[in-house]
């Protein structure tokens, strides 16, 4: 009898709990942000993932901007709280900036540029900017889903279990509905229909296609960075610092047949990523 009761205690705790989280969820919901006196003015809050310790951020497109903000020099803020964005949305990133709030990253650099008066691409002649808004739609319609399938669907269990150290319990309790729901987002993008082998032969043919595109130039465009290097450095940032041993893109990157992109790398992490060590180091989250 005692037995029952305790468990009907703790389902009644769980119960509360639960309901708790969800009115505390709601009420920060239909809460806005004062600028000036919740943030500073003048000054983007970048709301995404926590820091972790192989690259300073596992989502491309918070990469992505991040560069975008330190190459422009443009004062911001990270805000471990990604939950609620504009229109209660959970679209990664989104930034709080003088009462605006707005999400999606090419849709928050063009406002920021126009803003800041920060056109990275204004030295670029029309024909160059179209080529170089072609090359960021294939890296980030093609070569962002294929890493993506293979880092959350294939090497799944090296991701969290090798790289990231989470317990076997816990990954035999999340994997299946997790690598489920990964692979439903991945077909609705064209490319987890394919089979694992064909992804990866995918992800090997786009590193050597830019490769080529990249030739021995400094940045995509020539000497001088633009916004499709913002891009690139978001997505091949994972490729080569979050992805485990076994992923194809990964090993092609290392092996020496691709110094050009290596360097390329890490040309734009010492330019704009003077503190990328010490990010590594601070990291409060290992996943």
């Amino acid at each position: 009898m005692n037995t029952v009761l305790n468990h009907k205690k703790k389902f009644l705790a769980l119960g509360l709990a639960i309901a708790g989280a969800i009115y505390v969820n709601r009420k920060h919901k239909g809460t806005r942000r004062v600028c000036g006196v919740d943030y500073p003015y003048n000054t983007v809050i970048l709301h995404t993932w926590p820091r972790v310790k192989f690259v300073p951020n596992m989502d491309p497109f918070s990469m992505k901007l991040e560069t975008y903000l330190r190459i422009n020099q443009i004062p911001y803020q990270m805000d471990e709280n990604h939950e609620n964005g504009p229109d209660n949305k959970s679209c990664l990133p989104w930034i709080e900036y003088n009462g605006k709030r707005m999400a999606g990253s090419q849709m928050i650099i063009k406002y920021l540029s126009d803003i800041w008066d920060k056109d990275l691409n204004e030295h670029l002649p029309l024909e160059d900017k179209e080529k170089a808004t072609e090359i960021q739609t294939w890296l980030e319609e093609h070569t962002y889903w294929v890493h993506y399938h293979l880092r959350w669907y294939v090497f799944w269990d090296d991701m969290l279990i090798n790289m990231f150290k989470c317990p076997a319990i816990v990954n035999k309790f999340v994997r299946g509905l997790a690598r489920w729901y990964q692979k439903k987002l991945t077909e609705e993008a064209g490319i987890g229909c394919h089979s694992d082998e064909e992804v990866k032969d995918m992800l090997v043919e786009d590193l050597r296609k830019f490769s080529d595109t990249l030739g021995d130039k400094k940045f995509i465009m020539g000497d001088t960075i633009s916004e499709v290097d913002c891009a690139a450095f978001g997505i091949l940032s994972q490729v080569r610092w979050c992805s485990p041993a076994e992923c194809p893109g990964y090993q092609l990157l290392t092996g020496g047949e691709m110094q050009n992109v290596m360097d390329y790398l890490d040309r734009i992490r010492e330019m704009y990523w003077s503190d990328w060590d010490e990010i590594m180091k601070t990291a409060k989250c290992k996943i």
